[in-house]
């Protein structure tokens, strides 16, 4: 059975998880290494065809929501790259911290006698307001620190929550003293053309804005075609027939494969695997083995029924894209990150998807069931009639 590498699961997980970026420095490397399977991943070989039967997947209706793109979007993404280019003055009027400063202090944690270099650093900054250093139920820093004033020191003596999440001073004592060594304010550069010309690839800011009203169209767009491709996908499971039960062996053989490859995002947002599954799919990890284990199943005989394949010149153009997109040297440091047979089944996913998504009538907007059912028949009578 061949394991899909695309976007429709994995993606949607990241997407709510905030979403890691294009660059391969911000992910985890992959855990199925090149050249084959690790110990713990194997290959699960099954007969789909003697656990699911297809149900209809042409002539299929999912509803599109429009893209709108508004001013107030477009400013906000205006404004954000001025607080990219902000610098920061020196306060020299007044010597009182007050709300929305910048504090640039030292700190010192002094737990169980000792000073704990963990929990001390020097000519560090910080706003009045955000929280950074705080512990909720422990200490608020941005209260201690408004009114006090450049030069003084600040002793706070707390007890950390016995759940923190380091257990090795949870529960524990603590005296911190907090030096304020300067306070500065955030100066915002004015969007000018002069401004743009200096600091992107454009001359203007009415350029500029058009440019960034592409880009949130594009990306909205990129959205919309997710949520159609997983509608679609969803559709097409659901009319599908599930014969028998899997095996138990190999559920349970899907379960170790799925904890291996998830380990690394799981424990890239501080969580195991069972828990990463619960939060981002809903279930348990061994009800999404047998969701899984079907959905491959369904992509198995979708392929085998469009008769997909992949070529060697579709897999080496593939390669070019992950060198021009992504910013990779070359094939062998490609291969560092995922194998051939991981490429080569996101080729073919791709693939499916381009025929499936051929088959089927996206509407935009609500639609209400009757009127989509009647736009299904008609396209079933199409299809047949063909």
């Amino acid at each position: 059975m061949r394991k899909f590498v695309s976007a429709m699961i994995l993606g949607a997980a990241l997407l709510a998880l905030g979403g890691c970026g294009n660059s391969k420095d911000n992910a985890p490397e992959s855990t199925t290494e090149a050249g084959g399977e690790t110990a713990q991943i194997h290959d699960i070989d099954i007969d789909a065809g003697e656990y699911v039967k297809l149900g209809d997947y042409k002539g299929l209706t999912v509803e599109s929501s429009p893209v709108e793109v508004t001013d107030e979007e477009v400013d906000e993404q205006v404004e954000l790259l001025a607080e990219d280019y902000a610098e920061y003055k020196e306060i020299t009027d007044r010597d009182t911290v007050q709300e929305n400063d910048y504090v640039n202090m030292d700190y010192t944690c002094t737990i169980d006698g000792q000073v704990n270099e963990d929990y001390s650093e020097t000519d560090v900054d910080t706003q009045i307001g955000d929280q950074e250093y705080s512990i909720e139920g422990a200490y608020d820093l941005d209260e201690e620190l408004t009114g006090a004033k450049v030069g003084d020191t600040i002793t706070i003596n707390f007890t950390f929550p016995d759940d923190y999440d380091d257990t090795e001073v949870a529960g524990k004592d603590c005296t911190m003293e907090v030096t304020v060594n300067s306070i500065e304010e955030e100066v915002i550069p004015e969007i000018t053309d002069e401004f743009i010309s200096e600091n992107t690839d454009c001359d203007t800011v009415e350029e500029y804005r058009e440019q960034t009203r592409q880009e949130l169209e594009d990306s909205y767009n990129s959205e919309v075609e997710q949520t159609v491709e997983n509608d679609l996908w969803n559709k097409i499971v659901d009319n599908c027939t599930q014969i028998k039960d899997f095996p138990q062996d190999v559920i349970d053989q899907e379960v170790t494969n799925l904890t291996a490859e998830n380990e690394e995002w799981a424990g890239y947002f501080g969580m195991d695997v069972d828990d990463f599954i619960e939060e981002y799919y809903g279930m348990s990890l061994e009800d999404y083995a047998q969701s899984t284990l079907l959905s491959q199943c369904v992509q198995d005989l979708l392929v085998e029924a469009e008769g997909l394949t992949v070529t060697d010149e579709e897999y080496q153009t593939e390669i070019q894209s992950y060198i021009d997109d992504y910013g990779y040297e070359d094939e062998d440091e490609i291969m560092e990150y995922y194998t051939e047979d991981e490429i080569r089944s996101d080729i073919l996913y791709n693939k499916l998807m381009n025929n499936l998504l051929s088959y089927t009538n996206v509407v935009e907007g609500s639609t209400d069931t009757e009127a989509a059912a009647e736009t299904d028949t008609a396209a079933e009578a199409d299809t047949a009639a063909e």
